[in-house]
């Protein structure tokens, strides 16, 4: 599964490579004297105007909440989990899990079956439970509202099925989730079907915040009676809640509660400082600015063009336009204000292993040298937009274990026809030898695009990569979403998508691995559409000839189950280069980055690698501007 991945178009923009400057990189939490990038002094204080184009999701719902700009509001400012991040860039320690309501990193049965997880006294709810403590029976409340189907719905529940009596508990089967136990207030006890190392991420995800309890009757405590709307009633245990919070009335019945003022469905939000957060328990957040104004919708070139005049600090969703992304790599005096780091998504070609002439590796392996990646990322913007990438996995996940490697490189990244048709003169549809496909079915294979731009221009470009092999494609173009659906329904027999994207869910490569590329990720699953592990009774389903692809499920599953470590992300790197040599799913032709600019009130600034956006709890604001 994924997050949203954003659509990067900045067509036309100078291939200029600014440095992006991190975070401060120490001292005590938001303490004066603190310097940032600017070499300003560091001072609470001020509010962040921030705007977004487009709404968050599911109204601030944790339990349903599947996109990133969401995930990061959850992260720096409104709801603490048993573990979390530090809200900076992989440099910086910012892909490293660390305690948050948890005292340390759980400890972990000899089967590695039971996880164990201490939670740190003084942890308060934001007004109107400020004086009730969180404990362990709220991260349990959390999780049963998370199995319940009626309040899950576009959530990531899959990813707890692995604890036991989870599904039970979803599916009415049980009257609570037997692998969740908490014998004090203090200590959580998970119990697991079958070992899986990933288990501490799953409670840095904000389905797994806590939940104050309320009337003893009422099981989901302050979430009873607000399936649909929860998100409007968010009780907080970060730094910031929602202004209004303080003036809920859980007493009342749920229909009868007034929503948070601050939060007002697509038009704006208002965050202020939770009176209840106390910083002596919290390391990983210096929370500068007394308060973020957020405002929805408007014009993006208006909002970068306020950002530039000072009139706001950040769009938290944008895509700079061209003009000011060339403006802010070409001046040295505002490349302080311009940050680009890795975003840890992907983009790439993806193969239906069952349609011809694509079920015959060697065509694959020929695309793959064929495509000319730089081209490619120049119609998304230049450098900027990324890295070309040489395999699946962004090495955030496999600690820089791949960075180098790339078995499809090519001279500049601009492909290579001469070793793209070595590939296909070894393949079963070039009958002659001579690199060109000479069988009927490489005529108008069915490929599947984006409509939107830059997506109908590398449409066209991978069309001329691939004519020197023979090969000619049948494009049709739909909205993001029903490229979506089409490419991923094995019954259209596509060949070939052209414009997918994947962003990881946590910081370990098994999101990217079994929902890309197990078998349970198959049709009506999501979002296996290169068919890797689908079985022969599936491929005849769907009437393919084809009657057996490649399966990598044991060798994944045996991934999973390792601890976290050097082990782990070596099996990983392992996978990844499988799935480079042996299988081909993909073209992976870029690595995005994500592109900010902020105000010249900003004297700090960082990159949150966990949601792969600006970490607003770490914006500081000039104090002369405060």
């Amino acid at each position: 599964m994924k997050r949203y991945l954003r659509i990067l178009a900045l067509v036309s923009v100078l291939a200029v490579v600014a440095a992006a400057c991190g975070g401060d990189d120490g001292g005590e939490t938001g303490a004066t004297g603190a310097t940032g990038e600017t070499g300003a002094e560091l001072q609470p204080g001020g509010t962040l105007e921030i705007a977004q184009v487009s709404d968050v999701d599911v109204a601030f719902d944790p339990q349903k909440s599947y996109y990133s700009v969401t995930w990061s509001y959850y992260r720096c400012c409104l709801l603490r989990t048993l573990l979390s991040y530090n809200g900076k860039p992989t440099d910086e320690g910012g892909t490293e899990l660390r305690p948050d309501i948890a005292v340390a990193l759980p400890e972990a049965s000899s089967d590695a079956l039971t996880w164990t997880f201490t939670l740190k006294s003084g942890i308060r709810y934001s007004p109107p439970f400020e004086d009730v403590e969180v404990t362990a029976g709220d991260i349990i409340r959390a999780l049963e509202r998370e199995a319940d189907p009626n309040a899950n719905v576009g959530g990531y529940s899959f990813y707890y099925s692995n604890i036991v009596g989870f599904d039970e508990f979803g599916a009415g089967e049980a009257d609570s989730i037997e692998g969740l136990e908490a014998p004090d207030d203090a200590t959580l006890l998970v119990t697991l079907e079958r070992p899986a190392g990933d288990t501490p991420f799953l409670f840095s995800l904000p389905a797994s915040a806590p939940i104050p309890p309320d009337d003893p009757s009422e099981r989901l405590g302050a979430a009873e009676g607000h399936t649909k709307d929860y998100g409007r009633f968010l009780v907080s245990t970060g730094p910031y809640m929602f202004a209004g919070s303080e003036n809920l009335d859980f007493s009342l019945p749920p229909k009868d509660q007034t929503p948070l003022s601050g939060a007002v469905v697509g038009r704006s939000y208002q965050l202020v400082r939770n009176p209840s957060w106390d910083p002596a328990t919290d390391e990983l957040r210096p929370a500068y600015a007394d308060a973020i104004n957020i405002s929805i919708g408007g014009d993006e070139n208006d909002l970068y063009n306020k950002v530039v005049a000072g009139e706001i600090d950040l769009v938290a969703d944008g895509l700079v336009p061209p003009q000011i992304l060339r403006q802010f790599s070409t001046d040295p005096t505002l490349q302080p204000y311009l940050h680009v780091y890795p975003a840890d998504g992907i983009r790439y070609l993806e193969f239906n292993l069952a349609t011809p002439p694509f079920d015959d590796v060697h065509v694959r392996k020929a695309v793959n040298f064929a495509i000319d990646k730089n081209g490619m990322r120049q119609l998304r913007g230049g450098e900027q937009a990324g890295a070309l990438a040489g395999h699946i996995f962004p090495d955030a996940l496999l600690d820089n274990l791949l960075a180098d490697y790339d078995p499809y490189a090519t001279p500049n990244g601009a492909g290579d026809v001469e070793a793209a048709q070595a590939e296909m003169a070894q393949s079963a549809y070039d009958s002659d030898g001579d690199g060109v496909c000479d069988d009927p079915v490489c005529d108008g294979v069915l490929a599947i695009t984006d409509e939107a731009d830059p997506y109908p221009d590398q449409a066209a470009l991978i069309q001329d990569n691939l004519e020197p092999l023979g090969i000619t494609l049948d494009v049709k173009s739909f909205d993001r979403t029903t490229m979506y659906n089409t490419c991923t329904d094995p019954e259209t027999h596509m060949g070939i998508c052209l414009a997918p994207g994947w962003l990881k869910d946590y910081l370990d490569a098994v999101t990217f691995g079994p929902p890309l590329f197990g078998s349970a990720a198959i049709y009506p699953s999501c979002c296996n559409r290169s068919l890797v592990g689908a079985s022969p009774e599936l491929l005849e389903k769907y009437d393919y000839d084809v009657t057996q692809v490649p399966n990598i499920d044991e060798e994944m599953d045996a991934c999973s189950a390792l601890p976290g470590g050097d082990e782990r992300i070596q099996c990983w790197a392992d996978i990844d280069r499988l799935l480079m040599e042996e299988i081909v799913p993909y073209v992976s032709y870029l690595f995005d980055n994500n592109i900010d600019i902020t105000s010249q009130r900003i004297v700090n600034y960082s990159f949150d690698q966990d949601s792969t956006l600006a970490a607003w709890d770490q914006i500081a604001i000039a104090p002369e501007a405060q």
